[in-house]
């Protein structure tokens, strides 16, 4: 509690670089919640709002999943080959892409790991979460330090109200801006686990098909290893940017007003806009912006409809 109130008040107390004045303009007009943490990984600088109010994370939770399956994979709890079948049409969720998978069909957790990091997939995010279970996930995310990050599901029994009380508030799982840019760091510093994994992590987040927040900011040359997420009340986005000044980016978004699932969504837009302030603002010798009418290729999910 100490170390973390210490953390906060240098955050606070630090010379505010300028462009946190536009984040904070954005998180002040958002009509809903908004909160955000940046890491400048070349000075080790942090900026944020809201940065240590809890948030649901959607789909940004996925890579504390992904991360435990590869350490998992580490330890010998299981093997990257393991095969895990598709469940039953009634236990998947309707998303794509392993939704529409024939009964029976098995997959690896090398398979599954990608699909539910590349793609979202929520099927597979189903599969892994039920195979490691998330008190071996929620267990290597509070060794590391993070008390407010968290996988939830509907299986938690009732001796343990609180984290049913979680899983109702906010659903697939639960972070802080700041604690994900915290796990996002020590991935990138190879301190989370071994570097074998932690390597092999950011690989996969590079891979992104949702790549139209963090990757829509950056010139093509310029890697990104994000994560997004979005549910009817929130947006989010994580990334790691190895831009030649290096930043990893947390933003989240809650009780919005908006909750169109279109593109010009608020949430949407606001994340798109924090994204190329934070990309200009720490390089601004390698500029970028969108060619025109680059808008028509979003990602649109593939457009299967059940």
């Amino acid at each position: 509690m100490f170390l973390s109130a210490l953390a906060f008040a240098l955050i606070s107390t630090a010379p505010q670089p300028k462009y946190k004045a536009e984040l904070d303009e954005l998180v002040k007009t958002f009509r809903g919640r908004m909160g955000y943490s940046v890491i400048n990984l070349k000075t080790g600088t942090q900026i944020c709002n809201r940065g240590d109010e809890v948030f649901p994370t959607a789909s940004t939770i996925k890579t504390a999943i992904a991360f435990d399956v590869l350490m998992s994979a580490e330890e010998g709890k299981v093997k990257w080959t393991d095969q895990v079948s598709v469940p039953c049409q009634q236990d998947r969720q309707a998303s794509m892409w392993s939704y529409f998978f024939r009964d029976g069909v098995k997959v690896d957790l090398d398979g599954w790991t990608n699909l539910m990091i590349t793609v979202s997939d929520n099927t597979a995010t189903i599969v892994l979460r039920e195979h490691l279970t998330p008190t071996s996930i929620n267990d290597r995310l509070a060794k590391l330090g993070l008390s407010n990050t968290r996988v939830l599901w509907s299986k938690f029994p009732e001796s343990e109200p609180k984290l049913r009380e979680f899983r109702d508030k906010w659903g697939l799982g639960m972070t802080t801006p700041n604690e994900m840019s915290r796990f996002l760091e020590l991935v990138y510093k190879h301190k989370a686990g071994t570097a074998a994994a932690c390597e092999k992590l950011m690989r996969i987040m590079s891979h992104q098909y949702w790549d139209d927040y963090t990757g829509e900011s950056v010139p093509v040359d310029v890697r990104v290893s994000s994560k997004s997420g979005a549910i009817s009340r929130s947006r989010s986005e994580t990334a790691i940017v190895f831009a030649p000044t290096p930043y990893i980016v947390s933003v989240y978004t809650d009780d919005q007003k908006d909750q169109q699932w279109k593109h010009d969504n608020e949430g949407d837009v606001a994340i798109r806009k924090f994204c190329k302030i934070v990309y200009k603002a720490l390089n601004p010798k390698k500029p970028y912006s969108l060619p025109e009418g680059y808008e028509k290729f979003s990602p649109t999910g593939g457009g299967v409809e059940d």
